[in-house]
């Protein structure tokens, strides 16, 4: 029996699973599946495990599963005539989606933000204190406001 071509199909899920059905799906496969628990020949269920770790991978990443299915849409949508209405409504809400997909900052991310505007403002207070002590003025008309007379 020849493996499905399609990450769901290999999974036996539907496009629409949600993270808690792939697992479920992913861990009976492997149970199924793993070289040391079922019958198959060790060659065969080797293949057949790692073709579901790598679909399991694929569809669990978020941004991975968004630029597959995008990919999918695109094949689908190229062989069009083939499709009913249900499935090109399908592929245009995962085309939609894929621009949803944006991950939230880590707290890494938001520190290093946080230090970035406190030395800004650490640079501003130490500019506007070293001309307060230099007696400078705190407004400067530019060079081409200045209307020269001859």
């Amino acid at each position: 029996m020849p493996l499905p071509s399609n990450c769901y199909e290999l999974l036996g899920v539907p496009h629409t699973a949600d993270n808690e059905q792939l697992r479920s799906a992913f861990r009976n496969l492997s149970k199924e599946l793993h070289p040391d628990t079922t019958s198959l020949p060790y060659e065969v269920a080797a293949r057949r495990f790692q073709k579901i770790c790598e679909a399991y991978g694929l569809l669990s990443d978020p941004i991975l599963r968004a630029k597959y299915d995008a990919q999918l849409c695109k094949i689908d949508l190229d062989n069009k005539d083939r499709l009913n209405d249900n499935a090109v409504n399908i592929c245009s809400r995962y085309q939609a989606k894929l621009i949803e997909v944006r991950r939230p900052l880590s707290g890494g991310e938001l520190f290093s933000i946080f230090l970035l505007v406190i030395s800004l403002c650490i640079c501003l207070l130490v500019g506007i204190g070293f001309s307060m002590m230099h007696g400078r003025e705190w407004i400067i008309s530019p060079s081409w406001l200045i209307i020269n007379r001859i």
